[in-house]
């Protein structure tokens, strides 16, 4: 639908997830309502599909976009980390699906005023809440320059994050970097040549996630979906770089073999029971998916079936 965020692998989350059986769907990144719509249009008469997101405007979109399955769908602004908080009484522990799709909506990235584009000047903003404290511009202007190279490091995996790091210290003392612009242009004098663009993008996305803590709101959601979950319920989750991927793995993994017992003993005596079995291998978007819509490229789903 024009003027609306391009959700990925739509056909491979309907299809893992059940929709056609579904009676209950969470999708806890609703944004502006694309993988519900695909939902409610493969869903049975009676089912229903809450959607949750921190983004007001985002919502608000939702809600003009589904305004024909209005008595079928629930709308809540809130973060996912707090599912336990938002999901309603009466759902726990009934929900057939849960989806997180964990990417940023192109709605976010292509408005500047956002502050998440390196390509265009805006308010050194990045916040998904617009409400949330902590802003880009206040980590990049009060944090050392040790806390700066860790997150340029770590959650972005940028080589040249020390030297990025040191030259963002070294320009803030001539003056506060407020506008994505300045910060640009910072990174593009520390790392000129070829792989200028990779730099940007990578110091860019570690302060977006730094700023909206999304591998601790991961990690907060994860249990909470099992426990929303009936038997039998699936969780899937689309992640778009390695940070995100690796938790979700890592949790798949762990809820489906969470033996302690040492290797060498013939058989199991921890008493831990398995609540999750993987379903299928890592999905990743088709050719074609990725020529039609070029930022699916990096999208990973992997989806778990609740067993107890």
């Amino acid at each position: 639908m024009e003027g609306y965020h391009q959700s990925v692998l739509v056909r491979e989350v309907l299809e893992l997830l059940r929709a056609e059986e579904a009676r209950l769907v969470y999708d806890v990144t609703a944004g502006d309502g694309g993988h519900m719509e695909a939902f409610l249009q493969v869903m049975p008469s009676a089912g229903r599909v809450s959607g949750i997101d921190r983004d007001p405007q985002a919502l608000q979109r939702l809600r003009q976009r589904l305004a024909s399955y209005a008595d079928r769908i629930q709308v809540v602004r809130g973060n996912f980390r707090d599912l336990q908080t938002l999901l309603a009484q009466s759902d726990q522990g009934h929900v057939d699906a849960i989806l997180a799709d964990l990417g940023i909506s192109t709605l976010q990235i292509t408005v500047p005023e956002k502050g998440f584009m390196f390509s265009a000047d805006g308010p050194l903003a990045m916040q998904m809440d617009p409400q949330s404290g902590l802003s880009a511009e206040t980590v990049v202007n009060e944090f050392d320059e040790e806390q700066l190279g860790e997150i340029f490091r770590t959650l972005g995996e940028e080589r040249a994050w020390r030297r990025i790091a040191r030259a963002v210290v070294r320009a803030r003392s001539r003056g506060r970097i407020i506008r994505t612009g300045q910060l640009a242009d910072i990174i593009r004098a520390a790392v000129p040549g070829p792989h200028t663009i990779k730099s940007c993008a990578r110091v860019f996305q570690s302060l977006r996630i730094f700023v909206n803590d999304e591998l601790r709101n991961l990690e907060l959601f994860l249990p909470q979906a099992l426990s929303a979950l009936r038997p039998g319920g699936r969780l899937g989750v689309i992640s778009f770089h390695s940070l995100e991927d690796r938790i979700v793995k890592e949790f798949i993994r762990n809820e489906a073999d969470p033996c302690t017992c040492p290797p060498k003993l013939p058989f199991c005596v921890c008493g831990a029971v398995a609540r999750l079995r993987p379903v299928g291998r890592l999905v990743v978007p088709s050719a074609a998916e990725v020529a039609a819509n070029p930022s699916a490229r990096s999208a990973r789903l992997r989806v778990a079936e609740k067993i107890v």
